[in-house]
C-alpha cells in the first residue's frame, strides 16, 4: 500500500468497503478489474487478463470491459452468483484538482437484479432472508423489480422444515442468513458462501451489544442444505436486531407500528424482513420506495407442493433436461405479458386453500371462456401492454431509461379500451379487476409532453425531452442544432478573406474547435490566426471569434446534457408519486392476463369447470393429462378414478411397465392442483375437495453429494409424508421398496400403506402403485383399501397396452416385452424367456413341497435371490429359499390361510348341506395357522 499510487489507493478503500464484490473500478471510458477480481473477471468473461505497472517486478493484474458493454458482463456475472459493485467518477475530470471522485453508486447482486439483462420476463426474482432463535424461524421474500414483498414465520420442533418448504417454493436466487448460521449452510457450489460476513454500514445496535443468534441445529434435519441452488449471503449480527428491523420497516412504510401488517407479535419475521430491506436498499442506493406494502403469510394459506413434489410432476420444470419445455406451465400458459405469466406461475406453485377465492378465479374464468369476443379483445389490447411492474421498480431505483417512460405512457393509453371490454362484467373477480385500473391521466398527459415519441435507449444520447416542453431548452438547442451551419458560413469566410480554399475548421475533444491550414499554405494565414498544433502534414489555428463562437456552442451542448438530466429526473419523481395506483393497474392487469390465459387454454383443450366442494371426494370422469395429452401423438386414452376418506381412501395399483399407472397418479394430482389454483381441467367432469398438501414418491435418485443412495432418498422422503401428511391430503407413492432386497422392500411397502390407511392422524387420500402384487391382499383386509389394474392384454404373442384403470389386480408385469420394446437383444430377451419358464416351474415345485410340510410359500422362486442363471443354480437357489423359509417363525402374508380362504369362496353355500358344512368347519379349524 505505501509503494501504491493515489489511485489504487482509492481502489484498495472502496474494495475495503465492499468485500465479498467485483469491483468494477471506472478509469475513462472503462470499467477495470484488479487483482484478483481481474483474474476471477478474466476467467469468468472470457477476456484478456493484462498487467499494471509491467516494468515492476509485482505486476498488478488488470482487465476491463468498456463503459458502454459494461450491462452485457455484469448480466454475466451475477447469472453465475456474482455480486458485483459499481464504482463510477463522481466528478468532473476536467474539474478535479488531483485524483477525480470515485463511489460506489450500485452493488448489484443475484437477489437484487432490476435490469432486464438480469431477469427472465415470465420468473420472479426473490430474494431470501433467514433468521430464527431457538424454535422459532422465519423467512422474507422480496422481488426488489416489483415491489412484491412478503414475509412468513413458523415455531416447533418443525419450524425449520416448514420454512425451507416455503424457501423452495419462492426459489429465491440469493439468500441472507445472520453469520452465526454460516456453519450450517452447508452447499457444494463453489464461492456460494463467503469466508466472512458482508457488512452494510458499520452501525451498532442500540444498547451498544452485538445481538447474536441462538439455534438449535438439532431443529435443522439438514434444512438449509437444499439451498445449494442460490447465492449464499451471510450479513453482520447486527442487521438482525428486531428492534432495529422493526424501526427500519416502519419508516419505510410510513407507519407508527406493524400491527396492520400482519407483524404484530412476530419477532423473528420482523427481522427477517427488516434485514431483507436493507440491504436492498444498501446494495442500490436507493430508498426502494415501490416496495409499498408487506404481507405476511401461513404455509397453511396454500395448498403445499414441496421441491420433490414440484420435481416429480414436472409443473414448471422438465426431469429430463431442466427446460420449461413439456411442463404443466409451458401447457397452460398463454399469458401475453411478463406480469401476468410471472401471476400464473405463482397460482401454480402455491395454489389457493380457500373456497371463496378459488370460486372466484373459476368465475371469471369461466365469464371469459364463455365470450370469445371479450376474451381475444382483451388478449389483444395486453399485447400493447409492457411489464408495469418492473417498469414502476426501475422508476424507483433510478435506473429507468427514456424508452421506459414511453412503454409507460403507451401501456396507460390501453387502460381505458380495457376498462370499457370489462363493462358489464357478471363475476365478482371480474367487476373488482374492473374497479382496480386505474386510468391515470396526468400521468400520461406528463409523459406526452414531455418525452418525445422516440426516445433514445439513453439518457446521455440526447433528444429525451420534446421540444416545446422547455423554452430554454428549446433555445440552446437552436444554437446547437445552427452549429453546422455557423460552421459553414465562418468556414467561407475565412477561406475568402485568406485565399486558402483548402481550409477547414474542425473538432476533437482535446483543442475543441480549430482551423486547419496544410503545411504548403501555411505562409499565407493571416497575422490574427493563433497556432494551437503543429502536425506533419498541416498546421492547426484559431481566432478571437472562433474561440467566442466555441464558448457558446460547446457551452449550450454541456447545459442542454444537463437541462434534459434534470427535467428527466423531475418527470420520473412525479411519476414516481403514483406508484401507488400503477401497480395497481399492474396487478389488476396481471390478474386479468392469467385469467385470460385459462380461458384460452380450457377452450383450446377442452378442459372443464371442476366443482369444489368442502367434502372429502376425489371424484373425476374421464381424466387426462394435461401435458401427454398435448405433445403425444396419438389420442389420450381418459380414465375415471374416486377417492374420500372412508371406502376409497388407499387405491393399490398394478399393471404392467409402461401401461400407465404414473400417468394416472400424475394426473389426479395435477387437476387437483389446477383446480385449486383456479382452472379448469381435463375431464368430462370433475368434483374435488380442498387439499392442504401434495406428495408424491415417485422414481429412483440418489444424493451421492450428501452420501445417500436411491434407496435412502426414497426412505427419506417416504418418511416426511408419513410424519407430515393429514387426512387432507393427497399421496401419490410408485414402486416403494423397490431399492433394496426382495423381503425388506415388500414389508416396508406393505406397513407403509398399512400405516397411511389405519393411522387416523395421517390417513391421506393415497394412491400407491406397485409391482408387488402381494399387497393387493390388503384390499381385502383393509376397509378403505381397492384394488385398481392398468389393464393390458396379449395379441399374437405381443403385449398390447390398453391404459385403461380398472377394479381388480393385474396378474402380470409383462417386464420382457416391454424390454423387448427398449430395445433389448434378442439373445437377452430370448435367454429371459428361458429363466423365467424355469423359475416359475420351480415355484410351483417349491410350493408344493412347503404345502405338504404345511408351510407357506409367501414369494415366488423368480423373486429370490438366484445367484446362477443355469440349472443348477436355480436348484440351488430354491433349496436356499425354502430352508430359509422353514427357519421363519411365521411368514410375511400367512399363505396357508390365504389358501383356506380361497377354499371357502369356491364352496358352494346354496347346496351345501348342514352335515357338510360342520365338517368343512372342523376340518378347516385344525388347518388354522
Amino acid at each position: 500500500m505505501s509503494t501504491s499510487t493515489p489511485m489504487l489507493r482509492q481502489y484498495h478503500e472502496l474494495k475495503r468497503q465492499h468485500p465479498g464484490t467485483l469491483l468494477f473500478f471506472r478509469l475513462g471510458d472503462f470499467y477495470e478489474l484488479f487483482f484478483d477480481d481481474a483474474i476471477t473477471g478474466s476467467r469468468e468473461l472470457e477476456i484478456t487478463l493484462t498487467a499494471r505497472h509491467k516494468e515492476r517486478g509485482d505486476p498488478i493484474p488488470m482487465c476491463g470491459v468498456p463503459h458502454h458493454a459494461a450491462a452485457t458482463h455484469i448480466a454475466r456475472l451475477v447469472r453465475k452468483g456474482y455480486r458485483v459493485a459499481i464504482c463510477e467518477q463522481t466528478e468532473d475530470p476536467s474539474k478535479a484538482k488531483k485524483l477525480v471522485r470515485r463511489e460506489v453508486v450500485r452493488v448489484i447482486t443475484p437477489g437484487t437484479a432490476i435490469d432486464p439483462q438480469l431477469t427472465h420476463a415470465r420468473e420472479a426474482v426473490y430474494l431470501a432472508a433467514l433468521c430464527g432463535t431457538g424454535d422459532r424461524a422465519a423467512a422474507a421474500f422480496l422481488d426488489l423489480s416489483t415491489g412484491e414483498f412478503r414475509a412468513t414465520q413458523a415455531s416447533g420442533h418443525d419450524s425449520w422444515e416448514r420454512i425451507r418448504a416455503d424457501v423452495e417454493s419462492y426459489a429465491p436466487r440469493e439468500i441472507l442468513f445472520p453469520a452465526s448460521l454460516a456453519p450450517l449452510i452447508r452447499t457444494a457450489r463453489d464461492g456460494a458462501t463467503h469466508a466472512a460476513p458482508l457488512p452494510l454500514k458499520n452501525v451498532e445496535s442500540a444498547d451498544g451489544n452485538t445481538p447474536t443468534d441462538t439455534f438449535n441445529s438439532a431443529d435443522t434435519s439438514g434444512g438449509l442444505n437444499a439451498f445449494a441452488g442460490a447465492t449464499l449471503t451471510p450479513l453482520d449480527e447486527w442487521l438482525w436486531q428486531a428492534d432495529s428491523c422493526a424501526a427500519q420497516l416502519c419508516e419505510h412504510f410510513g407507519a407508527r407500528s406493524l400491527v396492520g401488517y400482519g407483524l404484530e407479535g412476530k419477532s423473528e419475521a420482523v427481522r427477517a424482513a427488516g434485514a431483507c430491506l436493507r440491504y436492498a436498499q444498501e446494495t442500490q442506493r436507493a430508498a426502494a420506495s415501490h416496495v409499498s406494502d408487506i404481507s405476511y403469510f401461513e404455509a397453511q394459506d396454500h395448498l403445499v407442493l414441496d421441491q420433490v413434489t414440484v420435481r416429480n410432476l414436472e409443473l414448471v420444470e422438465s426431469q429430463a433436461g431442466g427446460s420449461r419445455e413439456g411442463t404443466l406451465l409451458d401447457v397452460i400458459d398463454s399469458t401475453i405479458t411478463g406480469m401476468g405469466a410471472r401471476l400464473l406461475r405463482s397460482w401454480l406453485l402455491r395454489p389457493s386453500v380457500r373456497m371463496g377465492e378459488i370460486d372466484a378465479r373459476l368465475d371469471g374464468v369461466a365469464e371469459l371462456h364463455a365470450s370469445q369476443i371479450k376474451r381475444d379483445r382483451l388478449r389483444t389490447l395486453l399485447k400493447e401492454i409492457a411489464d408495469l411492474e418492473r417498469l414502476v421498480g426501475r422508476l424507483s431505483m433510478n435506473t429507468a431509461t427514456p424508452r421506459d417512460l414511453e412503454a409507460l405512457r403507451r401501456s396507460l393509453d390501453q387502460v381505458p379500451k380495457v376498462r370499457r371490454t370489462l363493462e358489464n362484467s357478471e363475476s365478482s373477480l371480474m367487476q373488482v379487476l374492473h374497479e382496480n385500473l386505474e386510468e391515470l391521466p396526468e400521468t400520461r398527459s406528463l409523459i406526452a409532453e414531455a418525452i418525445s415519441d422516440d426516445p433514445p435507449a439513453r439518457l446521455s444520447d440526447g433528444g429525451t425531452i420534446r421540444d416545446g416542453y422547455s423554452s430554454e431548452l428549446d433555445e440552446l438547442r437552436s444554437i446547437s442544432r445552427n452549429a453546422k451551419q455557423t460552421i459553414a458560413g465562418l468556414e467561407a469566410r475565412e477561406r475568402g478573406r485568406s485565399g486558402i480554399n483548402s481550409l477547414r475548421i474542425r473538432y476533437n475533444n482535446v483543442f475543441g474547435y480549430f482551423l486547419e491550414v496544410s503545411k504548403a499554405n501555411a505562409g499565407r494565414v493571416p497575422p490574427d490566426y493563433e497556432r494551437r498544433q503543429t502536425l506533419a502534414n498541416a498546421e492547426r489555428y484559431t481566432t478571437p471569434e472562433l474561440k467566442a463562437w466555441e464558448t457558446k456552442v460547446l457551452g449550450a451542448e454541456d447545459r442542454i446534457a444537463q437541462l434534459e438530466t434534470e427535467i428527466f429526473a423531475e418527470v420520473c419523481s412525479k411519476i414516481s408519486a403514483e406508484t401507488r395506483r400503477i401497480q395497481a393497474t399492474a396487478r389488476a392487469l396481471a390478474a386479468l392476463d392469467a385469467l385470460g390465459s385459462l380461458a384460452e387454454t380450457a377452450a383450446r383443450r377442452r378442459y372443464v369447470r371442476p366443482l369444489m366442494h368442502d367434502g372429502d371426494e376425489i371424484e373425476i370422469v374421464q381424466g387426462r393429462h394435461p401435458v401427454i395429452e398435448a405433445i403425444w401423438h396419438e389420442p389420450f386414452i381418459p380414465n375415471d378414478l374416486y377417492l374420500n376418506n372412508s371406502t376409497d381412501r388407499l387405491l393399490i395399483i398394478t399393471g404392467p411397465n409402461l401401461g400407465g399407472k404414473s400417468t394416472v397418479l400424475r394426473q389426479t394430482a395435477i387437476i387437483s392442483i389446477l383446480a385449486q389454483m383456479g382452472s379448469f381441467v381435463p375431464a368430462d367432469r370433475a368434483r374435488l375437495p380442498l387439499l392442504d398438501r401434495i406428495w408424491t414418491r415417485v422414481g429412483a435418485s440418489d444424493d451421492l453429494a450428501r452420501g445417500r443412495s436411491t434407496f435412502m432418498v426414497e426412505m427419506t422422503e417416504t418418511a416426511a409424508i408419513l410424519h407430515n401428511a393429514t387426512p387432507r391430503s393427497l399421496i401419490l407413492l410408485d414402486e416403494i421398496g423397490r431399492g433394496t432386497a426382495t423381503f425388506d422392500g415388500l414389508s416396508i411397502a406393505w406397513a407403509v400403506a398399512e400405516y397411511l390407511h389405519d393411522s387416523a392422524e395421517h390417513a391421506a387420500k393415497t394412491l400407491f402403485a406397485t409391482h408387488y402384487h402381494e399387497l393387493t391382499e390388503l384390499a381385502e383386509r383393509l376397509p378403505g383399501a381397492q384394488n385398481y389394474q392398468i389393464t393390458a392384454t396379449e395379441r399374437d404373442g405381443e403385449v398390447v397396452f390398453l391404459h385403461k384403470l380398472e377394479r381388480g389386480r393385474a396378474s402380470k408385469s409383462y417386464g420382457i416385452e416391454v424390454a423387448r420394446l427398449a430395445g433389448l437383444p434378442r439373445e437377452v430377451l430370448s435367454r429371459a424367456r428361458d429363466v423365467l419358464a424355469r423359475l416359475e416351474r420351480y415355484e410351483l415345485d417349491v410350493f408344493a413341497e412347503e404345502e405338504e410340510k404345511g408351510i407357506a410359500a409367501s414369494k415366488t422362486v423368480s423373486e429370490w435371490d438366484a445367484w446362477a442363471l443355469d440349472e443348477a443354480g436355480l436348484k440351488n437357489a430354491a433349496k436356499r429359499a425354502r430352508q430359509k423359509r422353514i427357519s421363519m417363525q411365521a411368514t410375511l402374508f400367512d399363505a396357508v390361510n390365504q389358501n383356506l380362504l380361497d377354499e371357502l369362496r369356491s364352496v358352494d353355500v346354496e347346496t351345501l348341506k348342514p352335515k357338510e358344512a360342520l365338517e368343512l368347519l372342523q376340518g378347516i379349524r385344525k388347518r388354522i395357522v
